[in-house]
């Protein structure tokens, strides 16, 4: 009998957060696979799978969906504050959101024995940048591994650089710069111009998530990213090129805005069960067609 068939029977996955950017992605590609999805949201998804169950709930009360998480083999987390000025204006609400429901939630998988928590970090936890965003993160991982040895609950912690593709909101960096270019006819750039980052479209992020349910990954942490560092400028020629918008600007931005944001993507690979994917030879999307795509939804939509 098929290995994946025997996997895949009667799996019931839960995702919290599955209507938004990344993690309605991952719960498409759940559901592509075979798994029972429930997506848990405040707000019901825009791409709600006929297949996929919804259940509307405030993510900071778990009690309103411990029954869900009861009958759940496993259960995604991608609830959480993760805009960092939105964090560092709300430190109260961050660690609200994602520590103190997080440990309940955790407390309730434990409790109710579900086979594998995955959480959904950042890169930010391996530098020194991130404000309120970043110590949040680190503090659930610190309690999600806790949990392992304490109560045994298992884990896969994946940690996400810089996303960019279908479905992402204006808190999203590419997002937001494409929209005021089309919007205005004038690419503009606020932040340093020696920033680079390691982008990675969230087609293939989402397809490379689908592997924390491997028992490969059990119980480790998982770096999700692109394959090199791209300087900023790159981006921008390359946008205007596919675009046909001529006009670039770099606004460098005061201090106080830009100290949360790390300049180079941080990594910390001294820990022997961190994984790193790097996998230039294996995703399906590369930038300029990622971009050429991205452009052309964000025509539509805001022109």
């Amino acid at each position: 009998m098929n290995k994946n068939k025997i996997l895949n029977n009667k799996k019931f996955i839960t995702v919290l957060g599955g209507s938004g950017f990344l993690g309605s992605h991952i719960s498409d590609n759940l559901t592509s696979k075979g798994y029972k999805v429930t997506i848990v949201d405040k707000t019901k998804s825009e791409w709600l799978n006929r297949k996929q169950i919804f259940f509307k709930a405030d993510l900071n009360t778990p009690q309103e969906y411990e029954h869900i998480l009861k009958k759940s083999d496993y259960v995604f987390n991608f609830a959480a504050v993760a805009d960092i000025e939105e964090a560092n204006q709300n430190p109260i609400k961050t660690a609200e959101t994602n520590i103190f429901s997080l440990v309940k939630i955790l407390d309730l998988c434990s409790k109710f024995k579900v086979k594998r928590f995955i959480q959904a970090s950042s890169v930010y936890v391996s530098g020194e940048f991130g404000g309120f965003y970043k110590s949040s993160k680190v503090a659930a991982e610190s309690f999600i591994k806790e949990f392992f040895k304490i109560r045994g609950l298992k884990y896969s912690i994946l940690r996400y650089g810089t996303l960019y593709g279908p479905r992402s909101s204006e808190n999203n960096g590419l997002h937001n710069i494409i929209k005021k270019a089309v919007k205005n006819n004038k690419i503009v750039y606020s932040g340093n111009k020696n920033s680079v980052r390691s982008y990675i479209h969230v087609l293939d992020a989402a397809r490379i998530s689908l592997k924390a349910l491997d028992k490969d990954f059990e119980n480790k942490t998982v770096i999700i990213t692109g394959p090199e560092n791209i300087n900023i400028n790159f981006i921008l020629r390359a946008i205007s090129e596919i675009s046909g918008i001529k006009k670039i600007s770099i606004i460098k931005k005061n201090k106080a805005k830009i100290i949360s944001h790390y300049v180079s993507t941080p990594y910390n690979l001294d820990n022997q069960n961190t994984f790193t994917f790097k996998y230039s030879d294996n995703l399906n999307i590369e930038l300029g067609q990622g971009l050429k795509d991205l452009i052309k939804e964000l025509k539509r939509k805001y022109q």
